[in-house]
C-alpha cells in the first residue's frame, strides 16, 4: 500500500486570485479542556483532493454521489518527468499514452490514469510548486493537453485522471481550463496534486481514492492510495 496523499496544513500554496490559504484553529487542549481538538477552514481545491463532476458542469456529480465502485480501479502512470525538467509546461499528449500502450497493452476501461511529471519534490521547495514567472507573468507547471482528455474520454473511456502538479491544466491557462472542461462534464473526476507516484509501477497496481461526501461537493480533499 503506498499513500498518494500530501500533508496539507497551512502554509500550502494556493492560486491566492481564486483560494485562500488554509486555515487551522486549535479549539481545545488537553489542559484545560481535557481534550484536543482542531477546526479547519479550507477550500474543496486544495492539498491532494479530487475534483467531482460538479465542479465544472451543474447537472454533474457531487463528490457525495460519485458511485464507491469508481473509487477503486486499475491505476496507469505515464511518465513524463525528463521532459518536464527541461519545457516545465509541457503537457501529457496522446502519443505518450500510445508509447504506454505499447509497452503495457490498451488502458483497460474504467481505468485511471495518472501523469507524474516529476513536480511533487517541489512542494517543499519555496515557491517551485505553482513556478510562477514573473516576467512573463504565468505559471509554469505541466497539465494534460486537452485532446488528451478527449482520447481517454471517448477512445479509452477511463473512470478518472489524476497528476501530481497543482491542476489537471497546465500552468499557462488557469483562467481557461480546457482540460476540466473536457474531462468532468464527460462524467470523469480528478485527481490533484497526487504524491508517490514515483513508488508506483506504471501498470498492475489499483488506486483507491477516499473520497469526501459533504452533501453537494465539488471535490475535496481526498486520501488516495495506490495497492500494488
Amino acid at each position: 500500500m503506498i499513500d498518494l496523499t500530501h500533508v496539507l496544513g497551512p502554509d500550502w500554496p494556493v492560486f491566492t486570485m481564486y483560494v485562500d490559504p488554509p486555515e487551522v484553529r486549535r479549539l481545545a487542549s488537553l489542559e484545560p479542556d481535557e481534550y484536543n481538538a482542531f477546526e479547519l477552514r479550507v477550500n474543496e481545491h486544495v492539498g491532494t483532493h479530487i475534483d467531482a463532476p460538479r465542479h465544472f458542469d451543474d447537472e454533474g456529480l457531487s463528490v457525495d454521489r460519485i458511485p464507491a465502485q469508481d473509487l477503486i480501479a486499475p491505476l496507469c502512470v505515464v511518465r513524463i518527468g525528463e521532459r518536464a525538467q527541461r519545457d516545465n509546461i509541457t503537457e501529457l499528449g496522446v502519443d505518450d499514452l500510445l508509447g504506454w500502450e505499447r509497452a503495457h497493452g490498451r488502458i483497460p476501461a474504467g481505468a485511471f490514469v495518472a501523469m507524474e511529471t516529476g513536480w511533487a519534490p517541489r512542494l517543499h521547495q519555496p515557491g517551485a510548486f505553482l513556478n510562477f514567472d514573473e516576467a512573463e507573468g504565468i505559471f509554469r507547471f505541466p497539465g494534460i493537453a486537452p485532446e488528451t482528455a478527449a482520447f481517454l474520454v471517448e477512445d479509452r473511456a477511463v473512470i478518472g485522471v489524476g497528476t501530481d502538479t497543482t491542476s489537471l491544466d497546465t500552468g499557462t491557462r488557469p483562467a481557461t481550463p480546457e482540460t476540466h472542461r473536457v474531462l468532468l462534464p464527460a462524467g470523469r473526476y480528478g485527481i490533484e496534486c497526487l504524491a508517490g507516484l514515483d513508488q508506483v509501477p506504471d501498470s498492475g497496481s489499483l488506486i483507491i481514492v477516499g473520497a469526501p461526501r459533504h452533501r453537494d461537493g465539488t471535490g475535496g480533499q481526498a486520501r488516495v492510495f495506490a495497492l500494488v
